[in-house]
């Protein structure tokens, strides 16, 4: 897998788990929110942040801002950000999840799980 594939993931992951940290609903059911765990986060964060390339962070940041996330999986040829299935020549290209792609539907960065 693409190092930067890889560093989008880990980046969504920990943007949600920092949202879920900081919401109400998650401390009222006794979940505890350390704020030594969440400074390490954000630091890990910040770390996935520098190592990724402006022009793929900006369009992340921008789908981000539009779906709520920047990166989405893709299951059985469907795209799990718009639900639609994907062409048989994408999901057949021997080079997946080797370089950015795009869901051509809804424009959203993929992966293959």
């Amino acid at each position: 897998m693409d190092s930067i594939v890889e560093k989008l993931i880990a980046l969504n992951d920990i943007e949600a788990m920092l949202k879920d940290a900081s919401t109400k609903e998650y401390k009222e059911i006794g979940f505890p929110t350390k704020d030594s765990s969440i400074e390490k986060l954000e630091k890990v964060r910040e770390e996935i942040l520098k190592s990724i390339p402006s022009s793929v962070l900006k369009r992340y940041e921008k789908l981000k801002k539009r779906y709520g996330r920047g990166i989405a999986p893709v299951v059985s040829r469907i795209c799990t950000n718009c639900f639609m299935e994907l062409p048989t020549e994408t999901d057949s290209k021997q080079d997946k999840n080797e370089k950015i792609e795009y869901c051509p539907n809804c424009g959203i960065i993929i992966y293959w799980t």
